[in-house]
């Protein structure tokens, strides 16, 4: 499961990439005062995604297992890619929406 998952949810890392990137640049603090709002920035971002797939992992589990036992593997394979494409879509909506990201990206 976590890999069909994690899968399914790979465009979330190119994602905090880009929104990395489409931040307003902020200047970069003076020598000794800290680490930059750029880094930071990054590596909330990365904490929230890593929330996020493992919340939905979470979330999905007791399906997924529900779908193995009663139509099978495969069956319940599928459900998982399809559903979790799905959340990642709505979930890179609003990551974008959060952090300024892209307007559209190909699915």
């Amino acid at each position: 499961m976590a890999v069909l998952l994690m899968s399914a949810c790979a465009a979330l890392p190119a994602l905090a990439s880009h929104a990395q990137e489409a931040a307003p640049q902020q200047p970069v603090p003076q020598s000794g005062t800290g680490p930059a709002p750029q880094a930071l920035d990054e590596a909330t971002i990365k904490a929230e995604m890593k929330r996020m797939v493992e919340q939905r992992k979470r979330e999905l589990r007791p399906e997924y297992e529900r779908r193995v036992r009663e139509d099978g593997k495969p069956s319940a394979d599928r459900w998982l890619r399809e559903t979790a494409a799905e959340m990642g879509r709505r979930d890179g909506a609003a990551m974008r929406a959060k952090y300024g990201g892209m307007a559209g990206t190909a699915d």
